[in-house]
């Protein structure tokens, strides 16, 4: 008979997620950035033996991510950075930017049966610089990772900032855990005939201003679920709101009827403040009770997201007919 599968601790769900941290790091020249947004996935079963910890297991994960960065840049774990030197090809990893906004790590259940019992399913987010100078396009690297049975298998796509593939590449903070995009290091030589103090006085207080206003509140969602009720503060640009899963990486994650698709909808807010709304269902979402712009189903029976529409300031953002959200911008308040 064969051994019953144990559900992962909370230390293996560390392990797990400092696996994926040092595995997806990005070098730059004077400083590496790494993912900063961990969703983790464990079976539903899994999850239920730890659901009354959870916030806790959390907690210490977030710790433990910056703890680890900063042994790895105290030099307390040389062997380790030079095995990664040598898998990055560098003669020397710079120092992992620790994010000035903390870790987002958010913990929950499988709800899609793509995990089995022991599995622990990671999406994480590696908001990636824009090439010469960041003059060109930002990207976002999203990482796919099952972990279980000694075994570790792993996906990632990269999508521009604004593409209809990636949620959002903008700087990203959440209601509880958050995270501000790594900013470029004071290192940056300076430009211009400025001296390098006052270069790195100008990009530590540019940095400064930017954290700032990428953690603004942006507006608030309030619903109820089947899980219970939920507000969501969206503090960037583009959220992603749907049933979510280890394939399917959302800021809002909605647990209901199978008519809620695992990326449902997303909104956005323009530089001039305007709030947007594009369905990406295969089952609609309506404003005020009135559909807007379908998505298109494709001959393979993907759906390719709708036109964006004007959202208004206060608004009922209805998803099939299953889970209303009450949308209300905040900007400016």
């Amino acid at each position: 008979m064969a051994a019953a599968v144990k559900a992962p601790s909370g230390r293996k769900i560390w392990k797990a997620v400092r696996d994926e941290l040092m595995l997806n790091l990005y070098p730059l020249p004077f400083s590496t950035i790494a993912p900063t947004v961990y969703h983790v996935y464990l079976h539903p079963d899994d999850f239920d033996t730890i659901d009354g910890v959870a916030p806790r297991v959390v907690g210490q994960i977030q710790q433990a991510l910056t703890a680890e960065v900063e042994k790895v840049n105290e030099g307390l774990r040389r062997s380790t950075r030079r095995v990664l030197s040598r898998l990055l090809d560098r003669e020397e990893l710079p120092p992992i930017e620790v994010p000035g906004s903390g870790w987002e790590v958010h913990l929950c259940a499988d709800r899609n049966g793509e995990l089995g019992r022991g599995q622990i399913g990671i999406v994480s987010t590696l908001a990636m610089p824009a090439p010469a100078e960041y003059a060109g396009t930002p990207t976002t690297r999203i990482v796919r990772s099952v972990v279980g049975g000694g075994r570790r298998t792993a996906t990632s796509t990269t999508n521009e900032a604004g593409a209809a593939a990636t949620p959002a590449a903008a700087p990203v903070a959440t209601a509880g855990p958050t995270r501000v995009e790594p900013t470029r290091s004071a290192e940056t030589p300076a430009r211009g005939g400025e001296s390098p103090g006052r270069s790195a006085e100008i990009l530590a207080r540019s940095a400064e201003i930017k954290d700032a206003r990428d953690n603004r509140e942006r507006a608030r969602l309030t619903y109820q679920d089947e899980q219970g009720p939920h507000v969501f503060l969206m503090r960037k640009d583009t959220v992603s709101i749907g049933r979510g899963g280890s394939s399917a990486w959302v800021d809002v994650q909605v647990s209901g009827s199978s008519k809620v698709s695992r990326e449902h909808l997303r909104l956005r807010v323009d530089p001039g403040g305007q709030f947007l709304i594009q369905d990406v269902s295969l089952w609609g979402t309506s404003v005020d009770g009135k559909p807007i712009p379908p998505a298109v189903k494709s001959a393979e029976g993907v759906a390719q997201p709708g036109p964006e529409q004007a959202l208004p300031a206060r608004a009922r953002i209805g998803l099939a007919d299953t889970v209303v959200i009450d949308f209300e911008a905040t900007t400016g308040k």
